[in-house]
């Protein structure tokens, strides 16, 4: 049995390794990244009326993937410093500028999302502010000339049964093939927030405990909840229940290791057990596990992810991240 444990332990140490070896000890929060996530719709006239003489209100229908393709067209075209970055065939599935930030696809066609290059704590939701914005002006900006009332979705949930998925590149075909297209559909109707925030080593499982024993704050506003348990629910490929959410409390990044490699590892659109695959993409091992709050490594930083938040439209995204370091320790 002894013997056996000690083979169980080595197989957490190329984990182990990547979260620690060439690890700046950066104070908590010295640079923060954002994602958000952002449904376009297009508000359309409900056929009649209620009986009474009213026009029944207008519906928010999901934008086509060529509305959305016009989306990127038009950002490059105003901001020139933009680039296409990605392709899929003809389909534009990303654009670029030159500091790191991003625009693609999360899964639906309608629901572009914005990566920002990290920031510093007290510049990131303006930075953020500033490019979601310019992203809303663009897409409204070129469909009122054409008589087209486009909006964002003010909700974490598009409300639709219509089918959204769009497959912009290879990861997300290999899930595809691996969930079935059904449950990965459910996961095309959510929009979220999430933040990336840099930490020492020394404090990394302090700060994920501090999140996790708040976790029933963030849940409270957070209705994506029930789509994620669904989608582990529906998919083909029968995941562990806690793939998503994960555990909330860990003893060490050991034990945080211990705890993620109970979960098998996606090799083509397969699940095979983490110790029987010798080379690793960790990263992407990594992202294929959902939990609220983890651990991720950019070059030689180490960050938390903090996810359970939704795009709700009007909430601002500084008041997010400020509840977030509220309680996280003190820098």
């Amino acid at each position: 049995m002894a013997k056996k444990g000690r083979t169980k332990e080595r197989g957490t140490d190329r984990l182990v390794r990547y979260f620690t070896e060439g690890i700046k000890n950066r104070p908590i929060a010295d640079t923060v990244g954002m994602e958000v996530e952002t449904s376009f719709v297009r508000m359309e006239e409900m056929p009649g009326s209620n009986g009474n003489g009213y026009f029944l209100p207008k519906r928010p229908r999901p934008i086509t993937i060529d509305q959305s393709q016009e989306i990127f067209r038009r950002f490059i075209k105003e901001y020139f410093w933009w680039k296409i970055t990605k392709t899929k065939g003809e389909l534009i599935t990303e654009i670029s500028d030159d500091e790191g930030n991003k625009l693609l696809y999360e899964l639906g066609r309608q629901n572009i999302e914005i990566s920002s290059s990290p920031q510093s704590l007290s510049e990131v939701a303006d930075y953020m502010d500033n490019l979601h914005g310019k992203l809303i002006h663009g897409a409204v900006g070129w469909a009122k000339p054409d008589g087209m009332n486009l909006e964002f979705n003010r909700e974490p949930i598009l409300d639709t049964d219509e089918e959204l998925l769009v497959i912009p590149d290879e990861r997300d075909a290999t899930w595809l093939e691996l969930d079935g297209r059904p449950a990965l559909e459910i996961l095309a109707r959510t929009s979220a927030v999430q933040f990336t925030i840099s930490v020492p080593p020394w404090s990394a499982i302090e700060c994920l405990n501090r999140l996790g024993e708040k976790i029933g704050s963030f849940l409270k506003d957070y209705p994506q909840e029930e789509y994620w348990r669904r989608y582990i629910k529906e998919s083909k490929a029968n995941y562990h229940p806690l793939r998503y959410g994960g555990p909330l409390f860990f003893d060490s990044i050991e034990d945080y290791c211990r705890k993620l490699i109970k979960h098998d590892v996606v090799v083509g659109s397969k699940l095979v057990p983490y110790n029987q695959v010798k080379d690793l993409d960790i990263p992407l091992y990594l992202r294929s596990i959902w939990w609220y709050f983890r651990l991720r490594r950019y070059g030689n930083t180490l960050c938390i992810e903090v996810r359970p938040f939704g795009n709700w439209g009007i909430v601002e995204f500084q008041d997010q991240l400020d509840f977030v370091m509220s309680i996280l320790p003190k820098a």
